[in-house]
């Protein structure tokens, strides 16, 4: 992973997620891993660039329950999936090795330098679902969602009344949020009662951490925004 470390330096990144590489792989998964890595993983193809196809874009897809999912029930739109943490990307491939899908592109990426391989106004539909939190108030920097991110990263790349659906669980990263989308000159938010934020739609897919969080006892919101 040497050239993902030179990467957050040469673009003087402060990286917003945590470890790369938790439990060791399976000699089938490191088999996964190893192939990909050689294939290399261009997040972005020419098949993608028809402004009337529709891109989806999960940024950090955790162990890819949803992502999975969504292709799956979507065979018509293009999806794209980042995750630095090679577990969760691991655990994908190997849905993917079961499942074929000709519709997704995954990527170890960091997002942020890699969504400037993409043009403008791509995508129609963003998902940041229970990034990190980073708790503690010395981490609180290396939080990836903040008015600069949603603003001059992620905003140029979306499609006018694009959404936005941000999720988490975590009691101090909801206020977080919405202090920064608050902020943010390029995202509304149209909540009217407190179900805008606390119901899922009935399409969703519960990831392994939004399930984690229930048995936990911990609430999990929603927050769904408009890209001006």
């Amino acid at each position: 992973m040497k050239s993902e470390s030179q990467n957050y330096q040469n673009n003087h990144l402060i990286r917003s997620f945590g470890r790369i590489k938790s439990r060791k792989f399976s000699d089938h998964k490191q088999s996964l891993l190893s192939d990909f890595i050689k294939k290399g993983s261009d997040p972005f193809s020419k098949k993608g660039s028809d402004p009337l196809q529709r891109n989806v874009l999960e940024i950090g897809f955790g162990f890819g329950d949803f992502l999975f999912e969504k292709v799956k029930k979507n065979p018509q739109i293009n999806f794209f999936g980042f995750e630095p943490h090679l577990n969760g990307v691991v655990n994908l491939l190997a849905k993917i090795e079961n499942e074929p899908l000709n519709n997704l592109q995954i990527s170890c990426e960091d997002v942020r330098p890699a969504l400037e391989k993409f043009p403008e106004k791509f995508f129609d539909e963003v998902y940041i679902l229970f990034s990190d939190p980073w708790p503690k108030s010395k981490h609180f920097k290396r939080r990836l969602i903040t008015k600069e991110f949603l603003d001059q990263t992620l905003s140029p790349k979306m499609k006018n009344a694009g959404k936005l659906i941000i999720a988490t669980d975590h009691d101090s990263y909801k206020t977080w949020i919405l202090a920064e989308f608050l902020r943010s000159e390029k995202f509304s938010w149209q909540a009217n009662s407190k179900k805008d934020w606390q119901i899922f739609p009935e399409d969703w897919v519960e990831t392994k951490y939004q399930k984690k969080a229930q048995i936990e006892g911990r609430v999990s919101v929603i927050f769904q925004l408009t890209n001006q």
